[in-house]
């Protein structure tokens, strides 16, 4: 009898221990359920917030690409005059010798106009076909060319210009027989133009900006010095930043200097500056050797 006691006691034991293991696997279950809930409701909130952050991202691209844009065409701007003077010069002498050839008609006479004609309508075709070259926005388009013909071009743009900042005189050493490099020529004319425009602005009482090419290791390289205003110590980890800008409201967008870096970076060089508050800046433009 006690035997028979014992065990229907420790069914009733067991019993019971069932019944508190099944409770038990049922609060854990209902925990499980309620921390899934949550997770998934954290899943469904940070995947609202990711895209959300998506298209913020995506929106501020959009303004900063924009802002790049406003950037070119802002210095193709302030380029317009010289621009005019580099097309008006050729139009004069092509208006003149076109009048000489209505009023001869001496034949070699008109042969020797038409040959100056021609040849002032080619220079002119090239500016215009520079000024087209430099305006464009699309993917880079690689070429093996020297980095003197390139100063060559930029220049073109830019000797006349420079005549409406005080005092402001080109320098320019090219260094001979420098190797091919394989660049975007039209960034690489971004980066000198912007550059010398600064250096020209960074000189209010005039100066020299001195443009001189060479090589150095595995790089073929183009320095722009001025003798100006110099950058300040502190400053001068910031000024390839984006938006960052020393010159007055209304003056700069901040984008010149982070845009040169974007461009030579595409182009798989570098940009370095050296400066010295009060007397002036180099910056140097490295490009790889192109061995071809």
């Amino acid at each position: 009898m006690e035997n028979c006691e014992d065990l229907k006691k420790r069914v009733r034991e067991l019993e019971i221990e069932l019944e508190d293991l099944k409770s038990l696997t049922d609060a854990k279950s209902k925990l499980l359920s309620a921390h899934i809930k949550e997770l998934n409701y954290v899943y469904d909130t940070l995947n609202e917030k990711f895209i959300e952050l998506k298209v913020r991202n995506e929106k501020i691209k959009s303004i900063e690409e924009e802002l790049v844009r406003a950037n070119k065409l802002s210095t193709i701007g302030e380029l317009a005059g010289s621009i005019a003077h580099e097309i008006k010069n050729p139009l004069i002498t092509i208006e003149g010798f076109a009048k000489r050839i209505q009023n001869t008609k001496d034949s070699e006479a008109i042969a020797r106009y038409s040959k100056i004609i021609e040849k002032e309508a080619g220079r002119l075709s090239e500016v215009l076909s520079k000024l087209l070259n430099f305006s464009r926005m699309d993917e880079p388009k690689y070429e093996s060319v020297t980095i003197n013909d390139i100063i060559h071009d930029t220049v073109l743009f830019m000797e006349h210009h420079l005549t409406r900042f005080k005092n402001v005189r080109l320098n320019i050493i090219k260094a001979e027989d420098l190797p091919f490099v394989k660049v975007d020529r039209i960034h690489i004319q971004q980066i000198l133009v912007n550059l010398i425009m600064n250096a020209a602005q960074a000189m209010p009482q005039g100066g020299e900006i001195k443009i001189t090419t060479g090589k150095e290791g595995d790089y073929v390289f183009v320095s722009i010095t001025d003798n100006g205003i110099g950058i300040k110590r502190e400053i001068i980890d910031k000024i390839f930043e984006p938006f960052f800008t020393t010159k007055e409201k209304g003056e700069g967008t901040g984008l010149g200097l982070s845009l040169c870096k974007r461009l030579i970076e595409a182009n798989e060089g570098k940009i370095e500056v050296e400066s010295e508050e009060g007397k002036g800046s180099t910056f140097r433009v490295l490009i790889p050797a192109y061995i071809g």
